[in-house]
């Protein structure tokens, strides 16, 4: 029986690890959102055409609604020191869309996190966090699309 013991400590130490231990926890979002982000998913809550194609779709990442050139682009929250609001940029990256080159800011921005879950943009619309782990953000913005209300979600990973 002795042999088994630490086969049977491992196995147990895999069943009682939960997912929940990648969460961040509320309290660390303002500090933990900091750094390089990239787009895993796009969609919209209703299917709208946006590239004008005739086709409507709530998955902007896998199909043509968006250029691949804004697929690409990066992320960036960083600290602008104490008593300021935080930086916000995205960044061109490879795939240039033309209005800037590549690997420079299309748009910067500050914000705060109001009560851990709001990020409040001094230029764009809110986004409220839905699921925030150590590598994974899902945030929900409000947009007018294709002449309706919709909400978009972007899933973002660490990069």
């Amino acid at each position: 029986m002795r042999k088994y013991l630490p086969m049977v400590v491992f196995v147990l130490g895999l069943i009682s690890c939960d997912k929940d231990d990648d969460n961040v926890a509320e309290e660390d979002r303002a500090e933990a959102l900091f750094g390089q982000w990239e787009y895993e998913a796009i969609g919209s809550n209703i299917a709208v055409d946006i590239n004008g194609d005739g086709t409507v779709n709530d998955d902007f990442y896998n199909t043509n609604e968006i250029r691949q050139c804004l697929k690409d682009n990066l992320t960036f929250f960083s600290s602008r020191g104490p008593g300021e609001k935080s930086a916000f940029s995205i960044n061109e990256n490879g795939l240039s869309c033309g209005e800037v080159p590549a690997f420079q800011n299309v748009e910067d921005d500050t914000y705060e996190l109001i009560n851990n879950e709001i990020i409040r943009f001094d230029n764009r619309s809110d986004w409220t966090i839905i699921e925030f782990t150590q590598n994974r953000l899902v945030v929900e913005e409000e947009d007018f699309l294709d002449e309706r209300n919709v909400v978009i979600t972007y899933v973002l990973k660490r990069s």
